[in-house]
């Protein structure tokens, strides 16, 4: 197995493979309520959107591969927050106009987020998901350690902030070096952490 940074022939598998990472998780549900099967075709556009937008911005996208097979992703931003090239904001919209409510869902999750995240300027890894396949052993850990050693390696940055809506990975996230920085919920019953992986003090800095 081996971690390389994304290209644009890769979104389709890649988004296939989350899409089947977060086949049941809760964060995608609370964004994409309804059918299963349905739920599963806007989960995997909703992926493909977010890695296109991102590698067309230069962002960081990680995939795990094997033998040609990717089995993993991480994706986010580095300290810039940069605007969608036209073209993706118009894929974004239209998927909207496919999922009723799914604006009000997302300002939720981001209203949350804006109430803990550092406000240093930091890196933010939005997707951690490896292919059910390969979940327990180590793929998840490989990625996280991978994406954090950029923002790690980033002079500006001051650490790495991402969310979960899943309990079971908050011990993952901690055993990773995260720490816990709030949480809300997106809905009655439904969860949502943040947490954040400061950059460690270094002899000399």
């Amino acid at each position: 197995m081996e971690i390389v940074a994304a290209r644009e022939p890769d979104v389709t598998s890649a988004a296939d493979c989350l899409a089947a990472a977060f086949a049941d998780d809760p964060q995608m549900a609370f964004f994409f309520p309804g059918d299963p099967p349905l739920r599963r075709d806007l989960v995997t556009e909703f992926f493909s959107i977010l890695m296109a937008a991102r590698l067309a911005l230069g962002m960081p996208v990680l995939l795990l591969k094997s033998d040609g097979r990717i089995l993993g992703a991480a994706m986010g931003y580095d300290t810039q927050r940069p605007e969608w090239p036209p073209a993706h904001q118009q894929r974004w919209a239209l998927l909207q106009q496919r999922q009723a409510s799914m604006a009000l869902r997302f300002e939720r999750a981001d209203a949350i987020s804006e109430e803990y995240k550092p406000q240093e300027p930091h890196f933010y890894l939005g997707v951690l998901g490896v292919h059910p396949s390969m979940q327990g052993k180590g793929a998840g850990g490989a990625l996280i350690k991978a994406y954090c050693d950029l923002a790690e390696r980033d002079p500006v940055s001051a650490g790495t902030f991402l969310e979960t809506a899943q309990s079971k990975n908050l011990a993952f996230y901690k055993h990773c070096g995260f720490q816990l920085l709030g949480q809300g919920e997106l809905a009655p019953g439904k969860p949502f952490w943040c947490l954040f992986r400061p950059k460690p003090v270094r002899d000399g800095n």
